[in-house]
This record gives C-alpha cells, structure tokens and sequence, in this order.
C-alpha cells in the first residue's frame, strides 16, 4: 500500500460515484504496491476514466508527480480535478519584462531581477509546484525540471498518464539537432559537412560541442551586464537557451556513444538548409536516470500496453518489478463499431495509384454522414493533400484542416467551436483528442499507422526487434480508434479504409485487445 497520504483511500476518489471497473482497479493497484511491486501499470480503454484512477492515487502518497503527454491534457486535469499544482515549460508563461517573449527567453535567466518579476507566472507556477503535494506537469517539462533546472527532489509516487508514450518522449527529450540555420542565429560561423558518412558522425558531434561550449559562453558574458530587458537581450537570451540544450544534448551523445547506448544520425537539408540530427535507438538503458528514478514507485497508465513484454523492455523495466493490470471496456461494441472497408492500398507503390479510391471512398461517407460532425486521420500531410484537393466542393467546405504542427490547435479549437457539421481533417491527432458526443459521430483512419521507416532510428529499432515495429503500429490504431466514444453512452461509427487492415488484424488478433476486436465489422 501507497504510504500513509493525503486521504484515506476511499476518500481518494475525486468523483461521487465510480465507472465499471474503477473501484476493481484501484482495489488491484493498490494491493499489488503493497505486496511490493515497484511499477504498477493500468490499462484500460479509452474513456474508461483513468484520469480519476492517477488522482486517487497521486492523492493517497505522501507525494507524486502526475505526467501528461500534452498540455491540452494537462489543462484538462487541473480543470477536472482539485488540490493538482500544474507546472508547464517555461515557453508556457509570458515575460513580464521584455515584450512579446516568454520565460524562456527572460533577463532572469541571467539573474536580473525587475520589479515586474514579482508577477512572473512561471515562478509562481513553479514554487506552487514545488510545495504541493501533487505536481502536475508534461513529459518535457518534467524532463527538464528533474534533470536539468533542479529544485524537485524525489517524491514518493511518479503517475504517468499515456504512458505508452513515455518512451517518445525520453527520445525527444534526449534528440540532439543541429542545422546551419540554428549555428547562424546562435552566432557560430562553423558549418555541417555537406556529405557525411553516418558511422562517422560521432566525430562530427564531438568536434561541434566546442564551438558551442565557447559560444555560450561569450553569450553569458555580453549579457552580464544587460539590464534593460531589450529585444536584442531577448534573441541572445533565446540562442543562449538553445545553446544549453544542444550542449547538454551532446554531452549525453559523446559520453554514451561507446557506453552501451547505440544512436543513429539523421543528415538532411530543410529550407536549404543541412541538419544533423542525433537519436537513441531506444532509451532502455536511460529510463530509469531519466525518469523512474524520481520516484519510489511508478502507476503508468495507458489504453494500450497490448504486448507487456515489448512495453515494458522499452522503458528498461523487468517483468517482476511490475504488476500489470487490464481493464475490460464496458461500452457495447454496436455503439463503437470498427467497419472495414478496404478500398485502397497506400503504401508507397500504390499510393499514387489508389488515392483516387480513396478519396472516392471518402466522399461517400462524408455524404452519409452530412449532419454529423466527424474527424479524418490521414496519416500523412500527402494524403490530407489529396483529399482537400480532390473531394467534391461539397465536401471540401466541411473540412477544418492544418499543413504542419503549428496549426493543429487552432484546427481542433475552430472543428470543436463551430456549430456546423464540420469535419476535421488531421495526420496527427491519434492521441489526446476528445470528441466525445455530437463533437464526432463518425471517424475514417485511411491508412494503417506504421511507423515512418524513412527515420533512421525507426528503421535501426525495427531490425533490432520487428515485433516493435508491429507493437507500435497496433497501439497507434487503437489509440485512434479510441477517439469518438469516450463513454458507454456515447456512439460513433470508426471506418477503417486500408486494403491491408483485414490481413493486418488477422496477424495481430494476439496483440490487440479483445474488446477492440468485437467492435470489427466488414462495410
């Protein structure tokens, strides 16, 4: 049992009442930390109240971290529950001194103080944080509090929320990226080779971390004496801030290259400009520095651990330090139905050629559906082209779209905000997205959600371990499939237009969950 906390357990409970299956599982949570499991993890489908779940039991330690892996979700927990101090990253809060920027890029990082920093929501988020019992925080925020900033020590229970994401987020966390552009701004005159053999980058990242040493240096030097909070101040504070980063980046590259944790480099150019990005094959062996060994004991929680072996060997766990229990989905399969239709094969070679099925496919749900508001997931921004191409006029006024990630929010905000029948057409909101009731009533997943192979460190991983690469791919499918029915009285129809997806479910019936595989209907 959590160690004497908060409140007693059945005062833990933020709700008046529990869904199906709660109460089960906090009942099994609990009795497997008291029988001295280290990792507990919970997995439950989507909707099935979860969030409540990581409070209870947040709540019952004497302390804890809550992670989530978006700030969409974690302003949906401060919203939801009480007695939760919610920490972002310091880009989160406006400066309170230099105009139009952000704490990330404020004179207190350089120890200049202002009068108007009295204000500062960042440090006031911050101490709030570090006094309450609960911190509320996301994955890179975190990261970087713990391991970088300092300040948080150890605390009895770490929740991760969307856990099966954690592994990704070690990665970026640990991604180090240069590019000519980036070396311009931050003052560096060196370059990146034009051509570049990829066994020999080591030596590449080895001779840049000097130069980058050294200019950061010279930053801290000329802003020593900057007291004005003035916009230059602000774009060197800004180089300074990524100069930190790359530099510690680097360091966990150099001094783990020949230390057991195998990396791969990605050398291309964007905008006319090269880049060489750096990436662990996995962070097995990082995890627990990194992550789990800020606490005494762990609750993950996720919809889909689906293989527990592959899931936790990820994140450098072993089997008998964690207990894992799964929760069964009460909402009735005929509300939730999986209908496939596979009408085009969209892989590379036949892309080109079955696009057109596609989007003919496409427009005749949308028709069936022309009352009802639904999200498309594309998978990529090539096939969200097309469709916003080559639909009918009709269907092309429904559709909110975005081009990259920086239009993804106002995309989502403008589908959720308009009264209309509107359809939001999406590669990347397979996670995190709640459209629960008339927000969808229907959703298509086009294409199966594989891996992207063309990333070196997605190709190196599944060389390592194909089943990986099949485990992942499952866990993105059920994750979208998990966005329109977000209760048992809830209802939305999924549409699965892959060619490949019969054959695909047939090889992976061992993996994916039971209760995702009832709801599977032929169309």
């Amino acid at each position: 049992m959590l160690a004497c906390g908060v409140r007693a357990a059945g005062a833990s409970f933020p709700f008046t009442s529990y869904r199906e299956g709660q109460r089960e599982a906090l009942d099994a949570a609990r009795e497997a930390f008291g029988a001295g499991a280290r990792v507990v993890v919970i997995e439950a489908p989507t909707g099935s109240g979860k969030s409540a779940l990581a409070v209870s039991l947040a709540q019952e330690a004497r302390s804890a971290f809550v992670l989530t892996g978006q700030k969409v979700l974690q302003d949906q927990y401060h919203r939801d529950f009480v007695g939760l101090a919610m920490l972002k990253g310091r880009a989160s809060y406006p400066c309170e001194v230099v105009p139009h920027a952000t704490a990330a890029s404020a004179p207190c990082l350089m120890g200049h103080a202002f009068q108007a920093c009295d204000g500062c929501g960042y440090y006031r988020a911050r101490d709030e944080a570090l006094a309450a019992p609960i911190a509320l925080m996301n994955y890179a925020a975190f990261l970087h509090q713990v391991n970088d900033a300092g300040g948080f020590g150890p605390r009895e229970l770490l929740v991760l929320d969307e856990a099966h994401g954690a592994e990704s987020h070690l990665m970026q966390y640990l991604q180090a990226r240069l590019s000519d552009a980036l070396l311009e701004r931050a003052g560096i005159d060196e370059r990146l080779p034009a051509f570049l053999d990829p066994e020999f980058s080591i030596d590449v990242a080895e001779s840049m971390l000097p130069h980058l040493v050294s200019r950061r240096a010279e930053l801290d030097a000329e802003l020593g004496g900057v007291r004005d909070g003035g916009l230059a101040a602000a774009a060197k504070l800004q180089a300074l801030q990524w100069l930190d980063g790359q530099v510690r980046r680097l360091r966990w590259l150099c001094d783990t290259f020949d230390a057991g944790v195998d990396w791969v480099c990605e050398h291309g150019s964007e905008a006319g400009s090269a880049y060489l990005a750096w990436k662990p094959v996995d962070v097995a062996g990082l995890a627990e520095e990194l992550l789990f060994g800020h606490a005494q004991r762990a609750l993950m929680l996720t919809a889909t651990v689906l293989d527990e072996h592959t899931f936790l060997r990820g994140l450098g766990l072993e089997p008998d330090e964690a207990a894992v229990i799964r929760v069964a989905s009460t909402f009735p399969a005929d509300r939730r139905p999986l209908v496939l239709r596979p009408v085009a094969r969209l892989t590379r070679h036949h892309q080109a050629r079955d696009l057109p099925l596609l989007v003919g496919e496409v427009a005749r749900i949308m028709a069936d559906h022309e009352a009802e508001k639904g999200v498309i997931h594309t998978h990529s921004y090539r096939i969200a082209a097309a469709l916003r191409a080559d639909l009918p006029e009709r269907q092309r006024q429904r559709l909110i779209s975005h081009v990259s990630a920086d239009g993804r929010q106002s995309a989502l905000e403008e589908h959720l905000s308009r009264p209309e029948p509107t359809v939001l057409l999406t590669p990347s909101m397979t996670e995190g997205l709640d459209l629960a009731g008339d927000l969808a009533r229907w959703q298509i997943i086009c294409k199966l959600p594989y891996p992207y192979l063309g990333d070196p460190q997605v190709a190196a991983r599944r060389q390592r371990d194909p089943q990986w690469y099949a485990w992942r791919t499952s866990q993105a499918l059920v994750q979208a499939y998990g966005r329109v029915v977000r209760s048992r009285d809830d209802h939305a129809v999924t549409y699965l237009l892959d060619a490949d997806a019969p054959a695909y479910l047939a090889r992976e019936q061992a993996r994916l969950p039971a209760w995702f595989l009832e709801a599977v209907r032929s169309g």
